[in-house]
């Protein structure tokens, strides 16, 4: 097994989702449940790949406190797609800035650390809206770089990053010894 790192440099021109009567908002506190039931499907997916290190989520509640520490995060952004009184969707992201050092340059990213969309809204351009706000978030800020990583296992997520302009730039491998 092995996990992908990818980036993405942001351009002037974002991939356009379909019409849809979609918005996409940010979360406040009182969202830390919503994106915790919000949570489960993808973590679920991890959770049936790799039993050995992510756990199964016993219920919607199961990340209420993690996601209110998160919003109360300041170097974290998350946004919710919601189409009229459904939320379909939920982004989490990063800033980082990586100081330079005798191997490196000074790297300033966002790093993308979940994206999940209900399955039932999958290929209805609902990632491609909340990875859109991301890039209109990191020209706010003034960041040229968006990162994220993948899993081996997890092809459809690899093939929407690259088919919104992502690069593989890093893997990962491990064994047991």
């Amino acid at each position: 097994m092995h996990l992908c790192r990818w980036y993405y440099m942001p351009n002037e021109m974002p991939v356009k989702p379909k019409d849809r009567d979609m918005k996409i908002r940010p979360a406040v506190l009182s969202d830390s449940l919503l994106l915790s039931s919000l949570c489960t499907d993808v973590q679920r997916l991890h959770a049936e790949h790799h039993p050995e290190i992510f756990k199964m989520p016993q219920s919607d509640d199961f990340a209420v406190a993690f996601f209110g520490e998160m919003i109360a995060d300041p170097t974290t952004r998350i946004f919710i797609a919601e189409e009229g009184d459904d939320a379909i969707g939920y982004i989490f992201c990063k800033s980082f800035e990586r100081p330079e050092g005798p191997f490196t340059y000074t790297n300033r990213f966002i790093q993308i650390e979940h994206i999940s969309v209900r399955p039932e809204a999958q290929r209805h351009s609902v990632g491609t809206a909340l990875m859109n706000r991301v890039e209109e978030l990191a020209r706010e800020i003034g960041v040229t770089k968006i990162q994220l990583d993948s899993w081996g296992f997890n092809i459809n997520a690899h093939i929407f990053f690259e088919r919104l302009g992502f690069e593989k730039f890093d893997f990962r491998f491990w064994r047991k010894p």
